[in-house]
């Protein structure tokens, strides 16, 4: 049975192209210069967004390496300065700076777990957003075929005025041919509309979480700011 199966998947002749011959929509038929400026939509639109994904993967990709790298040392190099600074105050053997010292140790300490905060960050917000990008760079990446495809189909119902003037075909397989590449037209706009559908809702939901987490991620840093800021008071 898997043979048969195996066989049969390969003799299938509605592969490729070859589906559109399984569509009748129900729809009128559309003239060739509709059909040609429908298909560079789709093809300029497909081409920007994807230039658009891949900028977007980058920057991405260049921040997530700050946020785990030099952004959170910063932090870190901070908070220890502070630290050392207070111990070298404590040094002096005045009385009167204790909780001046200890407020800059709190201080120092608050900028550490900052940097343990952006280290951790990205995961919780930008892991989201790429992946959806990496998905759509995906999605992008089939479409300058299907647009080749289109556009191939398009050049030969333009050549066939010559064919019918040299009566290698008649007026009516010419007809039929802007018929079939109307069905093609109406397939790739059917299919655009989904994706557009797909596209408004997902980049809708992901730039929403991650703003959602980046006020929280900043609401928490500034908590913590605010709490080490209560330790000194105003002179």
């Amino acid at each position: 049975e898997w043979k048969s199966g195996k066989r049969k998947a390969e003799k299938d002749e509605l592969v490729g192209v070859m589906i559109f011959s399984t569509m009748e929509p129900e729809a009128p038929d559309l003239d060739l210069i509709e059909i040609e400026q429908k298909c560079d939509a789709v093809g300029k639109f497909t081409k920007a967004m994807d230039d658009g994904v891949k900028e977007l993967l980058t920057v991405g990709q260049e921040h997530w390496k700050r946020c785990t790298g030099p952004l959170p040392k910063e932090y870190q190099k901070i908070g220890k300065a502070l630290q050392s600074l207070a111990t070298v105050f404590s040094s002096s053997g005045y009385q009167g700076e204790t909780d001046l010292n200890a407020a800059i140790t709190e201080a120092g300490k608050t900028y550490e777990e900052i940097a343990g905060l952006v280290a951790e960050q990205p995961k919780k917000d930008l892991h989201f957003l790429m992946e959806c990008n990496h998905e759509y760079k995906g999605f992008l990446g089939c479409f300058p075929d299907i647009i080749g495809a289109h556009k191939g189909a398009i050049e030969k119902v333009k050549e066939s005025d010559k064919l019918v003037a040299t009566s290698k075909i008649t007026p009516q397989d010419k007809q039929n041919m802007v018929k079939r590449v109307g069905t093609m037209s109406y397939a790739l706009q059917a299919e655009m509309n989904h994706f557009h559908s797909n596209r408004i809702y997902d980049y809708n939901s992901v730039i929403r979480l991650y703003l959602e987490q980046q006020v929280q991620f900043y609401e928490t840093i500034a908590e913590k700011l605010r709490q080490a800021l209560g330790r000194f008071p105003v002179m």
